[in-house]
């Protein structure tokens, strides 16, 4: 009569912690061990550390520690997480499992051109219109629409002179514009990007995403402790990790700015005692007096702290009197108050002290302070790129010939100039020093010419030694007029020119100008989306901007950048991630989700109509190239939540306490998971032939004990039961290198 599948008891650890040596007595929560229940001491049943040196009759327990409860009638209930008894002999597989999937991927695919086949491209024939069909999947799919599948379709033709670039971005902006039914977005779930033969190496102004990782709450006020000390940038949360308790901020800044580590100091406390606390210095009690004086805006701290009983440290200054600038106003304490003597010393003094208006304020209790501050500094991250568009605007012009004023005050953070856009901008360097080397730094490389004579002649130098190195470095033409050197090149892309020791001038962004019928033609550059670097050059999207407010009822016109026609297009659609996750507190509430978009169809480039009587067009569906398919990790924490709360009913015979913090926190129910990591499971499986009544006359079952860990930490928990599995004669088990 052999043994059937055994039964299955987890025994969950706490980050893989085992204990080796000792006794069990004061086994900490979620802690492993293996003790020999013949032998005990005052410290419990004593724990295993060599089974190869155990006799043949050891009685083994395998045990897993509890939350130890005092004064709870609960805690005198003789229950814990502990196994049957067995012997060496008993143990007849020890295997392990472990997660097979450690990484998350993403639906992703190209529809048309893949970057490799030519043949793969989107093109359409002019006057031929088709359609894409996408269709989205996965439970938060559900959760806006009410089924867990949906399908958009987006129509677009080729007009009459169109370039195969033009339709295909107009396709995806027609895409990125699509919505579900309730409103929301596509783009919450899709990533859609332009796939582009000929796109050109991003350039412009580069900004950097820089993190800043604390140990904090997480919540709204940890972040606003941040964005206080950065009140010019936006502060976003981007990563939280509970079991460490770490907070990862990102703020996105140019790259040429350098942030200041944030910085956090200890807040006073009331002295109460004695002493302060150690760590703490003591500030005694004493008497505040504001002191308004003549300072010109400087600061006269050191004058302020000549008031006799002077509290050393306490001299603070408040600012600047609101109603005589040249005044400044500052706070000090006295170990007591001031006599009218005393007061009258101090301002008989000549100079500044003289100005002093003394005015009591009243009395402070002695405080304990620490001084220390923590510095954490940011760590710079990605590297993206923003440039210029240029948009134009078309008016009548006014009686007094005053429209560029009036529209340059309309919009005073913009540039606005009169006249068509070229495209070309303009940037000089003056050349204003004599009898050093000229250097000028142009995209991050130097360019230095030696002095030549006079200003005029190294300027004439530097274009002679330099100008054809820049022109195939950036494409910038330099020329020279007097002791000036001029950089001319595109608008878009234009380079970063610098120079420590000369004169650099802003951008000109040159226009044309264009009248008639009384009107006039303006001009002007807004700063665009940040773009970043990709795994390949035809995936960069191109720059985009919001046109400025209307001016008069009038609208701001794009100026449109050339369309290649050699361009082999297409469109990449990727499935974002969609995460979800509950702290211990709303897990009873809240449900888990670390998943992401299935992309479960896509179709087109089925001819739709095409206005041609005699000439009928026959095209083919898309090329669709997959990328990667959706993979979501296994083995999460959260999911073996209610195995964890299984175990604890069969071993403890108690249920967990669902939305009840108080029981939870008293009785030490809190999990032992962490939801977002990955676990592996150690099986050891224990065949019980003890003697037993009825007429088998011996037990023949089999139970099979799970202990589980936490991935990267779960070497301890493997090391000490491959030396059980060994003295027992089976193999080792191994999850990792």
């Amino acid at each position: 009569m052999g043994i059937h599948r055994p039964f299955s008891r987890p025994l969950f650890t706490l980050q893989g912690s085992v204990l080796t040596s000792g006794g069990s007595k004061n086994l900490a929560k979620g802690q492993f061990t293996i003790v020999n229940t013949k032998e005990a001491d005052v410290n419990g049943a004593k724990v295993v550390s060599n089974f190869n040196a155990l006799p043949k009759d050891a009685v083994l327990e395998m045990r897993l520690g509890t939350h130890k409860v005092s004064g709870v009638r609960t805690n005198n209930i003789p229950v814990r997480y502990s196994s049957e008894t067995f012997k060496l002999k008993d143990v007849v597989d020890v295997k392990v499992t472990a997660p097979q999937y450690f990484e998350r991927k993403f639906d992703d695919f190209i529809v048309g051109f893949d970057g490799i086949n030519n043949s793969s491209a989107i093109s359409l024939d002019e006057k031929q219109t088709t359609l894409l069909n996408v269709t989205v999947k996965g439970d938060h799919v559900g959760f806006i629409t009410g089924k867990n599948e949906y399908t958009f379709t987006v129509h677009f033709g080729k007009e009459v002179g169109e370039t195969d670039q033009e339709v295909i971005k107009r396709a995806a902006e027609i895409l990125k514009k699509q919505v579900f039914p309730t409103g929301v977005s596509i783009n919450e779930v899709l990533d859609i990007k332009v796939v582009d033969s000929e796109n050109e190496a991003l350039a412009g102004t580069s900004y950097t995403f820089s993190t800043l990782t604390l140990v904090d709450k997480g919540d709204s006020n940890a972040k606003a402790l941040v964005q206080a000390q950065y009140p010019t940038y936006n502060v976003v949360l981007t990563d939280r990790d509970d079991a460490s308790s770490k907070s990862t901020y990102t703020i996105l800044h140019p790259t040429t700015v350098s942030l200041s580590a944030f910085t956090s100091t200890v807040g006073k406390i009331f002295k109460t005692c004695e002493n302060c606390p150690s760590g703490y210095d003591a500030v005694t009690s004493g008497v505040v007096y504001s002191i308004s004086i003549e300072d010109d805006g400087a600061d006269l701290t050191t004058t302020i702290d000549n008031v006799p009983g002077f509290v050393s440290g306490t001299v603070v200054k408040v600012g600047q009197d609101s109603t005589n600038a040249g005044r400044g106003i500052y706070t000090v304490v006295t170990d007591n108050a001031l006599t009218n003597a005393e007061i009258a010393s101090y301002v008989s003094t000549t100079g500044a002290q003289s100005t002093a208006q003394i005015t009591l304020v009243g009395e402070v209790a002695d405080v304990c302070y620490d001084d220390t501050v923590t510095s954490t500094s940011w760590v710079s991250d990605k590297v993206c790129y923003a440039t210029k568009q240029q948009y134009k605007i078309q008016l009548a012009d006014g009686d007094c010939n005053d429209t560029l004023t009036k529209l340059q005050a309309a919009y005073p953070s913009l540039v606005i100039e009169s006249g068509v856009p070229t495209g070309n901008s303009t940037q000089t360097v003056t050349v204003s020093t004599d009898s050093v080397a000229l250097v000028i730094n142009i995209n991050g490389t130097d360019y230095t010419t030696a002095d030549a004579g006079t200003t005029t002649q190294t300027a004439a130098a530097f274009v002679t030694a330099h100008a054809a190195a820049i022109l195939a470095a950036t494409g910038t033409v330099v020329t020279s007029a007097t002791n000036v050197i001029t950089f001319t090149d595109a608008t878009v892309g234009f380079p970063t020119i610098t120079s420590s020791a000369q004169t650099v001038g802003t951008i000109d962004y040159v226009t044309t100008a264009s009248t008639g019928g009384c009107q006039g033609v303006y001009s002007t550059y807004v700063t665009t989306n940040i773009v970043c670097d990709e795994c390949d050059p035809i995936f960069l999207q191109s720059f985009s901007s919001e046109a400025p407010a209307p001016y008069d009822f009038k609208e701001w016109e794009l100026i449109p950048t050339a369309s290649n026609e050699d361009s082999k297009m297409g469109i990449r659609l990727t499935g974002k991630p969609f995460d979800m996750t509950p702290t211990e507190v709303t897990r009873d509430s809240v449900p888990f989700y670390e998943t992401s978009t299935e992309i479960s169809k896509i179709s087109g480039g089925y001819t739709e109509e095409v206005n041609s009587s005699f000439d009928p067009q026959y095209t083919t569906p898309f090329k669709i190239t997959k990328l990667s398919r959706k993979q979501d990790r296994d083995g999460l924490g959260y999911s073996l939540l209610p195995w964890e709360d299984a175990s604890r009913a069969y071993f403890t015979g108690v249920s967990r306490h669902e939305n009840n913090l108080f029981a939870k926190a008293l009785l030490g129910e809190e999990s032992v998971l962490d939801f977002k990591k990955q676990y592996v499971q150690y099986h050891i499986t224990i065949h019980d032939t003890k003697w037993s009544q009825g007429a088998g006359s011996t037990s023949n079952m089999g139970t099979e004990y799970i202990v589980v860990a936490e991935f990267g930490r779960h070497e301890a928990v493997e090391d000490y039961i491959n030396k059980l599995a060994v003295a027992a004669g089976h193999n080792a088990v191994q999850v990792s290198a």
